[in-house]
């Protein structure tokens, strides 16, 4: 076979037949002739084809969100062969519009969700094409819709910062933001995964005043669906300049039992060393701070010392250290 294949080629290549050349041409045209014949009279035949049209979907309701991707319906028709053949290779297959707002929606028994039956657009689908054929069927009878709930929720910011201060100064205050919350709005099932929305990191260096700044949050999911009230906030730093003082204080001898009329400590005095910003220094005083050595009678019997604690201070003053730290006690029944 391959051989007459290369001597019928080897032939009409050979400029000096000529008549073989001509005859063969002869015959590739009858041939081409006889199949577009061929072809016409089949294409005059009816034939039974699907036709895949897609869909779309406008007025979804605002506070739902729509899920479904690449719906598409299956259309059967019957027809004259040559137009069905130019619609399903040649004709643009426009998508179909489901006008949620005005589209016969039914909510579903057995699921969340809502549904509509596609014989609805039997009329439509017949209407588009400008020749006689007759419409099958529609294929999946029913097309489900995934609507899923927007929510909106309070989000808390939290700062990520890196904090170096010149000598002898410290923060003053917690670092606020503003806002200190933000609105997330988006699909429930995104949104209620979320707890709380950071800021980019942020250095800063030689701090040795206020400082106030813009930086940007990092939106703890990156989705179209999801929406920031906001994309940035304001950062306060308080900064003040510290200083190092102390105080003698008596510490106060305590218990819960009943039986125990007072509690002396040894010494009856201690030293408290704090911190507190250059601006408040004036404003200390010894009233402001309470001291206990508490005596628990099931953990501390037997014991010779007692903890001292700092059980009040001022809200700006920093405690460091409180010398001694332990004191010794006699019971007074």
């Amino acid at each position: 076979m391959n051989a007459r294949l290369n001597n019928l080629v080897n032939r009409a290549k050979n400029p000096r037949d000529k008549n073989f050349r001509n005859h063969l041409y002869i015959f590739l045209i009858c041939c081409g002739i006889s199949l577009f014949i061929w072809f016409l009279i089949k294409m005059s035949d009816d034939y039974v084809t699907d036709i895949r049209i897609p869909l779309a979907y406008t007025n979804v309701p605002a506070d739902k969100q729509l899920n479904n991707r690449g719906d598409k319906l299956s259309v059967r028709l019957r027809a004259n062969g040559s137009d069905l053949f130019s619609v399903k290779y040649f004709s643009r297959k426009d998508k179909i519009t489901v006008n949620l707002r005005q589209a016969d929606l039914r909510r579903s028994r057995y699921f969340d969700k809502y549904y509509f039956l596609t014989e609805q657009f039997s009329t439509e689908i017949s209407s588009r094409y400008d020749f006689d054929h007759t419409l099958l069927g529609i294929s999946p009878d029913t097309i489900y819709l995934d609507l899923e709930e927007i929510i909106s929720r309070r989000l808390p910011v939290r700062v990520n910062v890196d904090l170096e201060f010149k000598p002898q100064y410290m923060l003053y205050d917690s670092i606020s933001v503003a806002p200190s919350e933000i609105m997330v709005s988006g699909p429930a099932s995104i949104v209620d995964t979320l707890s709380v929305i950071y800021t980019e990191k942020q250095k800063f260096s030689g701090l040795g005043s206020n400082v106030t700044a813009v930086i940007p949050i990092i939106p703890p999911v990156r989705n179209k669906t999801v929406r920031y009230s906001e994309t940035e906030v304001e950062l306060n730093i308080a900064v003040e300049q510290f200083t190092e003082s102390s105080i003698e204080l008596p510490v106060n001898g305590i218990t819960d039992d009943s039986g125990i009329s007072a509690i002396r400590t040894f010494p009856e005095k201690v030293e408290v060393t704090y911190r507190v910003a250059l601006k408040d220094y004036p404003l200390v005083k010894p009233e402001m701070f309470r001291l206990t050595a508490f005596f628990n009678p099931e953990k501390d019997r037997g014991k010779t010392f007692l903890r001292v604690r700092a059980e009040k201070q001022p809200e700006f003053v920093r405690i460091t250290r409180i010398e001694p730290d332990k004191v010794e006690f006699i019971i007074q029944k």
